[in-house]
C-alpha cells in the first residue's frame, strides 16, 4: 500500500500543470517590471507605456511563447513577493541572481551581466576604505546593501523606496553616496536635476548577474525562457537591443562584454 500510495503522490506531481502550460492557456505572460530603472525599464510619458533594456527582453520572450505580454510595475522589494503569490508568471526587472535568493525563486540564464558601483559628490570617493565613514542610500529589496557591506562592515545603510528616493536622499545630505549597478547609476544620474555636482565613481564594488525570475519548479517555463534568451543571441536581436540602449548614442554607453548562452 505504501508503495502504491507513493507511486500515485510521483505521478500527481509530475501531471501537475507547469506555470508554462497555464500562460499558454491563457494566452498571455504577465510580466513584472520596473517603471523607475532607467535604462532597464521606466515610464515613457510620450508614449504612455513602459519602456527599456528588460522590457526589450521580456517582449521578445513573449513573441517566443506566442502568447500577450502584460506588465506590471514593481517596487524593487516587491519583485519576489509578486513572483511568490501569483500577481506575475515572471520578472523582468534587473533582478540579480544569487545564492540567497535561488532559494526562494528560480532564475533564467543572465541576460546582462553588471558592475555595482556608486554616485557621490565629484571628487569626494577615491576608494573603498571611504565606506568605513560613510552612509549610502540603497532601495529596499536590492542586492546592493550586501555589497556594500561585502565591502565595508561600518558602512552604513539608508533604506529608500525606489532610486529616485536614493538620488534626492543623497542630494539632500541624508546620505553620502548611493549605490547600484552601473548603468542604473548612469541612467539615474541623467535625469537628475543637479546631476553636474554627481559622478558614477569609478572603483567598482562587486560584478552581479541579472536574470528572469520565476516561481519555483517551473522546469517547462524555465527552459522555454532559456531556449528564447538563448536564440535571441544566435539571431543578433540580444546584441541589437544592448546597443539600443548601451551603444553609440545612447544615454548610457558601455561596452557588451558577456553573451547569453548555455
Amino acid at each position: 500500500m505504501k508503495i502504491l500510495l507513493f507511486i500515485l503522490a510521483a505521478l500527481s506531481i509530475s501531471c501537475a500543470a507547469d506555470d508554462l502550460d497555464k500562460i499558454k492557456n491563457k494566452g498571455e505572460l504577465v510580466i513584472g517590471v520596473r517603471e523607475n530603472s532607467p535604462p532597464f525599464g521606466f515610464f515613457d510619458k510620450k508614449r504612455g507605456v513602459v519602456f527599456g533594456y528588460d522590457i526589450e527582453f521580456a517582449l521578445y520572450v513573449a513573441n517566443k511563447l506566442g502568447v500577450k505580454p502584460v506588465f506590471r510595475t514593481l517596487e524593487p522589494a516587491d519583485r519576489i513577493p509578486a513572483l511568490k503569490d501569483g500577481r506575475v508568471d515572471v520578472v523582468f526587472a534587473s533582478l540579480g541572481k544569487n545564492a540567497d535568493r535561488e532559494k526562494e525563486i528560480d532564475f533564467s540564464l543572465s541576460y546582462f551581466v553588471s558592475t555595482q558601483k556608486l554616485v557621490a559628490k565629484k571628487g569626494t570617493f577615491k576608494q573603498l576604505s571611504q565606506l568605513d565613514q560613510m552612509s549610502v542610500c540603497v532601495p529596499k529589496g536590492t542586492t546592493n546593501a550586501k555589497f556594500l557591506h561585502s565591502a565595508s562592515s561600518k558602512v552604513k545603510i539608508v533604506e529608500t523606496e525606489d532610486y529616485d528616493g536614493s538620488f534626492n536622499q543623497m542630494a539632500s545630505g541624508q546620505c553620502d553616496a548611493a549605490s547600484g549597478p552601473e548603468p542604473t547609476m548612469l541612467g539615474n544620474l541623467a535625469k537628475f536635476p543637479r546631476r553636474a555636482e554627481f559622478e558614477v565613481v569609478d572603483v567598482p564594488l562587486a560584478t552581479e548577474v541579472f536574470a528572469v525570475g520565476m516561481r519555483k519548479g517551473q522546469p517547462k517555463l524555465q527552459q522555454a525562457v532559456n531556449d528564447a534568451l538563448v536564440e535571441s543571441e544566435r539571431s543578433g536581436e540580444a546584441n541589437r537591443i544592448f546597443n539600443s540602449w548601451f551603444g553609440p548614442g545612447a544615454a548610457v554607453q558601455l561596452n557588451r562584454t558577456f553573451k547569453i548562452t548555455y
